[in-house]
């Protein structure tokens, strides 16, 4: 299983809208909205790096996402 965290930068005025998108994807695990260079991090678990490409490509069609930046996880460290 890969898991990676996907940062994102939305268009103003159109937050609410991407973000109720990104709840209907499938394999999205958590979605954060936060302060900073970035607006929203997603964390998602896919089965394989091709899965995780058309995941992306289809984050990257919601209307009001400008960017994604990609990170996968290489290793977990448990508190």
């Amino acid at each position: 299983m890969i898991k990676a965290y996907i940062l994102t930068t939305l268009q103003p005025g159109k937050s609410d809208s991407a973000v109720d998108e990104m709840r209907k994807i499938k394999n999205v695990d958590s979605i954060s909205i936060v302060a900073g260079e970035y607006d929203v991090i997603l964390r998602v678990q896919v089965k394989s790096l091709e899965n995780l490409m058309k995941l992306t490509n289809k984050l990257q069609m919601i209307d009001g996402i400008k960017r994604t930046t990609t990170q996968v996880i290489e290793k977990e460290i448990t508190l």
